[in-house]
């Protein structure tokens, strides 16, 4: 079974089509939600495909202006959610001081949620890595990094902190991502496409069986067989979602 940590099926590019996408393989999927309205649309999704989509419900750091207009009626909806995501920092776009203080404010505040209801985080860190390595060990919880983009050097802190790292398969032509890829173990790596962005060829849209792509790119840089990454995927996707397994 193949496995998506983290899409967005909601999106223009795909909601019109996901009948299609989901015949096209057997999958678990994360959907994450950014902001209020793609978070309702997330939950809707996983009540309509449930036990192939589960919800995970979260506040994009892009949307920092809009956080106090839009957060109290989010919050609430994280007991639906499986997951806590899409959360985190991104001082890519965001170059303001202040916004970017506001920023850790909100995932300081879905941290402390998922850290109270046990729910996993999938996390968004697109600069302001060295402020979330000071911030997260505050928390007892279990984290993934999604779409990882950093050095082997920082992958290896995550892991300290034990920590997960996902792929999309926008590895078979990054090839930093590639050498991270070497680096970590398979009972700490995930798969995912960030749907319907970070597709393996450019400019063109991702689909969640695409991660058949990031598993085959994964096989070569291992050298061990696709069947056994895929495995081991599925058995870290059930370990931090023991509630899913119960499900099958």
């Amino acid at each position: 079974m193949l496995v998506d940590i983290h899409a967005h099926l909601e999106s223009q590019e795909l909601k019109s089509r996901i009948d299609e996408i989901l015949s096209k393989c057997e999958i678990k999927i994360i959907n994450a939600g950014v902001n209020l309205d793609t978070n309702l649309q997330t939950l809707e999704l996983a009540r309509k495909y449930k036990n192939i989509i589960y919800p995970a419900i979260g506040f994009h750091p892009e949307y920092v202006e809009k956080a106090n207009e839009e957060l109290n009626n989010i919050l609430p909806l994280t007991d639906e959610a499986i997951a806590i995501s899409e959360i985190g920092l991104d001082y890519y776009w965001i170059k303001d001081e202040k916004l970017r203080k506001k920023e850790i404010e909100v995932l300081s505040t879905f941290l402390e949620i998922a850290e109270k209801s046990n729910k996993p985080v999938i996390l968004h860190i697109r600069g302001g890595m060295t402020e979330f390595l000071q911030l997260i060990p505050s928390y007892r919880l279990t984290f993934i990094i999604h779409a990882f983009e950093g050095s082997i050097k920082i992958a290896k802190r995550i892991l300290d902190l034990g920590g997960y790292i996902s792929f999309p398969p926008i590895i078979v032509r990054d090839k930093l991502r590639r050498e991270v890829a070497k680096e970590v173990p398979l009972d700490r790596l995930f798969t995912e496409t960030d749907s319907p962005f970070l597709a393996p060829e450019k400019g063109k849209i991702n689909e969640p069986c695409n991660v058949r792509i990031t598993i085959d790119e994964l096989s070569i840089i291992k050298g061990v067989d696709k069947e056994e990454i895929e495995k081991k995927i599925e058995e870290n996707f059930y370990k931090i979602f023991p509630k899913i397994k119960k499900e099958k």
